[in-house]
């Protein structure tokens, strides 16, 4: 998913639905959010960036379940999910999610 420097999106996935790819590879979109309920799942293509996550029930422990990250980083931005704690999580099928710098 692209947008530009003065859009945003956001992903709502409900229901058991599913997304195969990348979010705002180039990190130069206003905003980009995902939500993800417990029946969910995102199949990260690509490094991406998040300014929000919301996945309560796929986050357990330092590892988050439901994004599948074949080897990819996920960033997010840590200001605007102070629930992640700023910390590195284990992505299902490797990869990470990781605060921006």
């Amino acid at each position: 998913m692209k947008a530009d420097s003065i859009s945003s999106v956001a992903l709502p996935l409900q229901n058991g639905s599913s997304l195969s790819g990348a979010i705002h590879t180039d990190d130069t979109v206003k905003a980009a959010s995902l939500t993800l309920d417990a029946s969910s799942s995102w199949t990260v293509t690509a490094d991406s960036h998040l300014s929000s996550l919301s996945d309560a029930d796929g986050i357990a422990g330092t590892t988050i379940t439901n994004i599948i990250g074949n080897g990819r980083t996920v960033y997010y931005d840590s200001a605007a999910n102070p629930d992640l704690g700023g910390k590195t999580y284990s992505l299902a099928s490797g990869g990470t999610l990781t605060p921006t710098a």
